[in-house]
């Protein structure tokens, strides 16, 4: 089983985000979100002869919680959820809200940080409407080396206004000697109730150089891609993600929080007034075969695609023979050499992943 947690609160809201959060939450709404989680994993049935194999703590920016407030979240974690040696435990961080006893404090419960860069100009940043200064930045990044994380995470974004091709490649190589492992990578986009981005498009020919040209340079040095906005050293994949992207089982707690049964999807509310009065999640449910088609659409972003024995892992999986006719029936339709067909693998090429959108609405 994998969880997520979804922390809803930030010290201000970003001008490209979309996610749910409350900006400049008290400790009232922080201890009351609190109390609601025990109070909903202390009654939840989990499976507690397996320990999880994955927790991610997203938000929002869990990493704002004061030292106090962390302990007693990985506290009621670690009793209720019981992760293993094995257990992935991914927690979303921006730096300027770390400290060196935060870090020292995440480092006892976390393996896997994700910290929030976006852009290592401080003048970037300010487009983006992220409050980080420099000297934040690079504190953080110090104490995050220093603490030794089996892995962590740099989140870069891409076609900010202002933005040279220069300035990306230099964020680029600096996240790429940073001592991360794990390398994320996003086009800003226009997302639906973010403040910015609606009018920041660049051109798709522009994109595509750009998503190119960060697979090369990356790569060149070790960091290679394994999805669309992902890229990692060899074995430092976020495996919360793969087992999410490939259908995994997945329970979600906080507003705004996803959850998979193999079957359903449910979504919390995306309000923390709503989660804190215990409504209810809404309910996505789609015939098994429109459910099998969306998992098999959203993993042909990742580099590995499918094989017949990841396949047979997915939750109520038809016959590999039903996926193969599937694709064979969408081939006339797109050039030839956007998908990589055989008995025993499907998978995208480069110029596939760049035109996703259009092969998933096949498939769908």
């Amino acid at each position: 089983m994998n969880y997520y947690i979804h922390i809803p609160f930030c010290r201000n809201k970003c001008g490209y985000c979309a996610f749910y959060s409350e900006p400049a939450p008290t400790p009232l709404q922080i201890g009351a979100f609190l109390d609601e989680l025990e109070r909903r994993l202390a009654a939840t049935d989990l499976d507690e002869a397996q320990a999880p194999e994955t927790i991610y703590l997203g938000g929002g920016t869990p990493s704002l919680l004061s030292c106090r407030e962390l302990e007693r979240l990985f506290q009621l974690l670690g009793d209720q959820l019981r992760p293993g040696d094995a257990t992935e435990i991914s927690m979303e961080a921006n730096p300027e809200t770390l400290t060196r006893e935060k870090i020292a404090l995440i480092r006892t419960f976390v393996n896997r940080l994700s910290v929030g860069v976006q852009s290592f100009r401080a003048e970037l940043r300010k487009t983006l409407e992220r409050d980080c200064t420099q000297g934040a930045l690079e504190n953080a990044l110090e104490m995050v080396r220093a603490a030794d994380f089996p892995h962590w995470n740099c989140d870069l974004i891409y076609a900010i206004p202002g933005q040279t091709r220069n300035d990306w490649e230099s964020d680029l190589l600096r996240a790429a000697v940073s001592g991360a492992d794990h390398i994320s990578c996003y086009n800003l986009t226009a997302e639906e109730g973010a403040r910015l981005g609606a009018t920041w498009q660049i051109s798709e020919e522009d994109g595509a150089e750009w998503w190119r040209l960060t697979g090369e340079l990356l790569g060149a040095h070790g960091v290679n891609r394994y999805e669309v906005s992902n890229y990692s050293r060899p074995g430092a994949e976020c495996r919360h993600n793969c087992n999410v992207w490939r259908g995994g089982l997945l329970r979600g707690f906080g507003p705004a929080a996803a959850s998979f049964d193999g079957r359903r999807r449910y979504r919390e509310p995306e309000s923390l007034t709503a989660f804190l009065a215990g409504a209810p999640p809404e309910v996505d449910e789609i015939q098994p075969e429109a459910r099998l088609n969306e998992i098999f659409a959203v993993n042909l972003r990742t580099r590995a695609g499918w094989t017949p024995e990841l396949w047979r892992q997915v939750p109520h999986a038809d016959a590999w023979q039903e996926r193969l006719r599937k694709v064979d029936g969408i081939r006339a339709q797109i050039p030839p050499e956007w998908i990589v067909f055989s008995e025993e693998r499907i998978t995208l090429s480069d110029s596939g992943m760049l035109f996703w959108d259009s092969i998933a609405e096949l498939l769908l």
